[in-house]
């Protein structure tokens, strides 16, 4: 789908429910991907001495989809993050991308992916409700821009607005970034040393 062209149109029954409840979610959104609740990838709820979060942010990203999906299991959210670092792979240089689709499979999740920062394939994908994760560099996030540095880091994406420019994300070393522009994102992926990726799970 081309960027300048209209996105597909908002399911029909998300249009009758603003209209019956007076307007919600769906006025200032132009698509909108089940929540990915924040885990701190460094210093996740219930973590002991032994915790090491430094490779986990795929982990992290994974706790929150498996979170939203009532699929915790009833552990803390750092037993959840190590129990899926287990699944994924994690290892001290981090997570495939192989790693996290191997876990999204065991969660019970369907997939696709895509090479580098194509926001039409990104649009597209939360366009169909799906929730898009991006591997990109650390140090390209807003706030944390570090020219030199590059270390791989995944983050969610599970919404866009403003006209497709600006989209909601789920960072798990900040939870205090709750949106990035579609420059800033096209940055984060691009800046990647291999030149990043996104894979989209539902």
């Amino acid at each position: 789908m081309n960027r300048r062209t209209p996105r597909r149109a908002a399911p029909i029954f998300a249009l009758l429910l603003a209209a019956a409840c007076g307007g919600g979610l769906f006025d200032h959104f132009d698509a909108l991907a089940p929540d990915v609740p924040y885990v701190d990838q460094l210093n996740p709820a219930g973590r002991d001495a032994f915790y090491d979060g430094t490779e986990n942010c795929g982990p992290a990203v994974l706790a929150g989809i498996a979170k939203a999906r009532g699929q915790a299991g009833g552990l803390s959210d750092a037993a959840l993050v190590t129990v899926l670092a287990r699944m994924a792979g994690t290892t001290a240089q981090g997570t495939t991308g192989h790693g996290m689709i191997a876990a999204l499979s065991a969660l019970g999740m369907q997939t696709d992916a895509t090479a580098g920062a194509d926001l039409d394939w990104i649009d597209n994908e939360l366009a169909a409700g799906h929730d898009v994760i991006a591997n990109g560099d650390y140090y390209a996030m807003p706030g944390r821009e570090k020219p030199g540095l590059h270390s791989g880091h995944y983050i969610a994406i599970t919404a866009a607005k403003d006209g497709w420019s600006t989209y909601k994300v789920t960072d798990p070393a900040d939870g205090k970034i709750a949106f990035v522009s579609d420059a800033q994102l096209v940055k984060f992926i691009e800046s990647h040393p291999e030149g990043g990726f996104t894979i989209s799970a539902w």
